[in-house]
């Protein structure tokens, strides 16, 4: 049990990390918050600073999904930890983006943090997911979708390719993609409305 605090502590907390706020204030002077559609994410960052940041936002977040899991990996190798410490650290990476500590909870949607946490747990999942994303995106424009689709998908992949742990690896699944889903219920509600904003075609 206390391996599966001290995880789920650290990953909120790496999670907190974010560093489309970081780089828009540093090297830009603003707060991304404040701009556009006032998402702290990769998504938002394109649209009001272009490629070269928004690529750097999408890397980092993705990596800390990773590499919170990966840590997380090395205590169940080498310490003995329960299997459930990892799946504990992927979803509290992608809870402590979407509400960090330290920029009073308002963070970004969790997308790019989720894909890092699953190709650090069930790769072929992450991999079939992100070259579905990549297609979604491309041919709509329209990331939101891409995301919503994913997330819908994501529990029902992950249980079918998981070779042991479908039970645990559903739920994790499952998990994540509700806080995916939550996250963005006012982009789904403009989808509807047909107001949601395509990203360029750039």
């Amino acid at each position: 049990m206390l391996y599966i605090v001290l995880c789920a502590a650290s990953a909120y907390l790496i999670g907190s990390i974010n560093a489309s706020v970081i780089i828009s204030k540093k090297y830009y002077g603003k707060d991304i918050r404040t701009q556009g559609s006032g998402n702290a994410g990769a998504t938002n960052t394109l649209r009001s600073f272009g490629k070269k940041a928004a690529a750097a936002v999408f890397i980092f977040d993705f990596s800390k999904g990773l590499l919170t899991v990966a840590a997380a990996k090395c205590l169940i190798l080498f310490l003995d930890a329960p299997y459930e410490c990892m799946l504990v650290a992927g979803f509290f990476v992608q809870f402590g983006h979407c509400f960090p500590l330290f920029f009073r909870f308002r963070g970004g949607k969790g997308v790019a943090t989720a894909a890092g946490a699953a190709t650090g747990i069930i790769p072929l999942a992450a991999v079939i997911l992100l070259a579905l994303f990549a297609v979604i995106t491309l041919s709509t424009k329209i990331v939101s979708l891409a995301s919503g689709i994913c997330a819908a998908i994501y529990p029902l992949l992950a249980f079918w390719v998981a070779g042991k742990n479908q039970t645990a690896l559903f739920i994790f699944a499952a998990a994540c993609s509700a806080l995916i889903i939550v996250m963005h219920a006012s982009n789904f509600a403009r989808l509807i409305d047909g107001k949601e904003k395509p990203v360029s075609s750039k």
